[in-house]
């Protein structure tokens, strides 16, 4: 199979995961949550209309859908121009990458959407005696040691093999790739320690459900830095052994990876069938 025909059918897999399937399976689950737990039974759940919920719904798939489109004609520009370039020849590495920043905007919009729910929640709830889970959150009752301890290793690798492969010589892209890096890390410490120590983003979520999403956030931050600790040592290697070709590849795979990880990792792990939805009924008095 030929280096183009192999990005046809990773960035065609890439468009499709992203912005058709996992949408739809998010939207899937909105639904069942309105279906299944209406405001008229679960009230302290909709600290506003449904009609407002079903609009940003609306909004969340309609841009999912224009990007979908768009993807598919990049997709066909691109096939028509590589027709010109070799299987070895570098031609629109960054393509998957930029695309791919463009498809996790409506995620992102929904995420703000959803934060914005719960500062409503936060607002609406008039209760005066607050309860809080006492029990002690560490980093290592969530994940598992050698996930940590392999980010570490494969981080501080990854800076090693930099070094190595350029003869240990110190150069800009270096320091601009170990800034990044640390900017990246640090934001995941940041998070960690507010997912361990800070307070619900919402104030009725069972302690049991706060566990499970802590879980889920803290392994996918550990996965995502093994991760961009190896897509970097790939995309180092690619322009120390002039492989320029590969990068299209490495990138759309990653970008997939990540999707896979965080939003694939998200709705396998946080079902509807696992959430008590008991607090959010107007009688129940658990925090």
């Amino acid at each position: 199979m030929s280096i183009n025909i192999l990005f046809y059918t990773l960035f065609l897999s890439q468009i499709i995961l992203i912005s058709y399937y996992y949408p739809k399976q998010i939207i899937k689950k909105i639904d069942g949550v309105l279906t299944n737990f209406p405001p008229e039974s679960y009230p302290k759940l909709y600290p506003e209309s449904t009609e407002q919920l079903n609009v940003a719904k609306v909004r969340y798939r309609f841009l999912n859908q224009i990007i979908l489109v768009i993807g598919l004609i990049l997709l066909g520009f691109y096939v028509l121009m590589s027709k010109d370039y070799s299987d070895k020849q570098k031609f629109a590495e960054g393509l998957p990458l930029m695309f791919g920043m463009v498809q996790f905007i409506p995620y992102m919009l929904l995420e703000v959407s959803g934060c914005r729910q719960f500062k409503l929640m936060r607002k609406a709830n008039k209760r005066t005696n607050r309860t809080a889970d006492l029990t002690p959150r560490h980093l290592f009752n969530y994940v598992s040691p050698l996930l940590v301890i392999s980010a570490v290793v494969l981080l501080f690798s990854y800076i090693l093999f930099d070094l190595y492969i350029h003869n240990f010589a110190i150069t800009s892209d270096l320091i601009i790739k170990i800034v990044t890096l640390s900017l990246v890390h640090a934001l995941f410490i940041g998070l960690a320690i507010w997912h361990l120590t800070g307070k619900r983003l919402d104030p009725h979520q069972a302690v049991k459900d706060r566990s499970s999403q802590t879980q889920f956030a803290l392994q996918s931050m550990g996965s995502v830095s093994i991760f961009l600790s190896l897509f970097l040592m790939a995309n180092t290697a690619v322009d120390v052994y002039e492989l320029g070709y590969m990068e299209i590849i490495i990138n759309s795979i990653y970008f997939q990876v990540i999707a896979f990880v965080g939003i694939g990792g998200m709705l396998r792990t946080i079902k509807i069938e696992t959430i008590n939805f008991d607090v959010y009924k107007a009688d129940n008095s658990i925090v």
